[in-house]
């Protein structure tokens, strides 16, 4: 752009001045600045901080609007406080036509154990679906109905030394096991004592050390089988064991040993007895190299001392 346009682009000089500037003879230059020259820079220096000072500003926010985050939590991702829960919503979800719905809520309405008001509600709209056609339903409304009551007949329900009980919700709802969510009552309270994150998506099952005292917890996903021993009473846990025996056993027989990114192991355990108050055995198929190489095991494992051995099988 040429000076006469620039200056005219500005808008606050005189046509005088412009054309001033624009002659750019040899003559004019000697005749140094006139007043209309020190008030053209004078503009075109205020203009130029105006200018500057609204570019910053303008930079400034649109730096304060960007978002900052340092880490997301689930929580965070809801964008409103977690809704807390609702039993009333699971009552009504009970007169839905809709199976599945019904299904959800009989599991769901146990959660509001702790709320008396609430208990006698939900019991006196499970009955009838004790008798229901579907046995999934009558199962879980069965189910629902003992620990409402505080009957506690279920063999659902594993009763420990401490005098708290553990059990799991939708019990058997898949091919594959219950819901991956352990819950516990203790002195008359229900509470969600642990769950199992992903590759764990079922409970198949609890086995109780014959003193009570602890509990051996198996899950799976549809390619592998976990177990692990749980002291609910200290809060204390092993590690998962398959895993454990297969990376211990890979090691001795000098077998290379992927730990996939999904952390499926493609093992599973049979035969999961506890030899005393203390040691967990069972046999385990172990995995190698994605079903490459298949050894047969026998493993023990000893709680408080946290010792594990592997011993192939003929």
């Amino acid at each position: 752009m040429k000076r006469e346009e620039l200056y005219r682009e500005i808008g606050l000089i005189d046509e005088d001045l412009i054309e001033a500037a624009g002659s750019g003879g040899a003559e004019k230059r000697k005749k140094g600045f006139s007043k209309k020259w020190v008030a053209l820079v004078a503009c075109l220096v205020l203009y130029s901080s105006t200018a500057s000072a609204l570019l910053a500003t303008e930079y400034y926010k649109k730096q304060n609007a960007e978002p900052y985050i340092r880490y997301l939590r689930a929580e965070d991702m809801e964008l409103l406080p977690a809704p807390k829960y609702d039993g009333m919503k699971f009552l009504q979800a009970l007169t839905s036509d809709n199976e599945e719905h019904v299904y959800i809520a009989i599991n769901r309405l146990v959660e509001g154990f702790n709320d008396p008001s609430l208990r006698a509600k939900a019991l006196n709209k499970l009955q009838p679906f004790a008798r229901n056609e579907n046995p999934k339903i009558a199962g879980a409304a069965a189910f629902a109905i003992d620990i409402l009551s505080q009957s506690y007949r279920s063999p659902y329900i594993v009763k420990l030394a401490d005098g708290s009980m553990l059990f799991t919700l939708f019990n058997h709802y898949s091919d594959y096991g219950s819901q991956n969510v352990l819950w516990r009552i203790k002195d008359n309270k229900l509470e969600e004592y642990s769950s199992f994150s992903a590759p764990s998506m079922y409970i198949t099952e609890m086995i109780p050390s014959p003193d009570k005292r602890l509990v051996a917890v198996v899950t799976c996903s549809n390619k592998s089988e976990f177990v692990q021993i749980i002291n609910v009473e200290a809060g204390r846990t092993s590690p998962e064991l398959i895993e454990s025996a297969r990376v211990k056993y890979g090691a001795e027989q000098e077998i290379d040993t992927w730990i996939r990114p999904d952390y499926e192991n493609y093992s599973d355990a049979s035969n999961i007895v506890w030899k005393d108050n203390d040691t967990l055995e069972f046999k385990g198929s172990l995995a190698y190299q994605d079903t490459e190489i298949i050894e047969n095991v026998s493993v023990t494992y000893q709680f408080s001392s946290k010792v594990m051995e592997v011993t192939k099988l003929n």
